[in-house]
């Protein structure tokens, strides 16, 4: 039987919205406040969620600890009390809304949480009390990831 195993933790990090090649005003028109030059913060709480089968002899989708770490390496240290903007490469040429930041997370630990047994199922990532984005890893109709549908539609 699958089951699905859900981790909470959070990071607190700065961002501006806001492409380069607009001028302030259109920047203003789409992002609002949050295309002010020297950007705003969030303390943003996620949750990574995991499905698997139940390994019979530990009761478990996979090594709680083990996922946690991984998050913690790959997500937590690396953008914790950073401008996401300049402090992460990925960000530098992607605005970092959260429905970006959630599915970039979720590149992140597509293959770790397979080397773990289990299968990447969703991103949920609170960036305020009013928003939260979401992104399912997998397509669960074809069991791929949505660029790996576009990488097929283009071959």
């Amino acid at each position: 039987m699958e089951a699905f195993l859900t981790i909470r933790t959070h990071f607190a990090a700065a961002h501006r919205l806001a492409r380069p090649e607009l001028s302030a005003e259109q920047n203003d028109a789409i992002y609002g406040k949050c295309a002010r030059p020297h950007g705003h913060g969030h303390n943003y709480l996620l949750e990574v969620t995991v499905r698997g089968g139940i390994d019979p002899r530990t009761g478990m989708v996979c090594d709680l600890a083990a996922l946690q770490e991984r998050v913690d390496a790959l997500v937590v240290e690396p953008f914790d009390h950073t401008f996401l903007n300049k402090d992460v490469a990925h960000f530098a040429t992607t605005v970092p809304t959260a429905e970006n930041i959630a599915l970039h997370i979720a590149d992140l630990l597509s293959a770790p949480v397979a080397e773990l047994g289990a299968t990447l199922h969703k991103i949920r990532l609170q960036e305020s009390p009013n928003n939260a984005a979401e992104v399912f890893a997998e397509v669960p109709q074809l069991g791929m990831r949505p660029q790996a549908l576009e990488a097929l539609a283009g071959a």
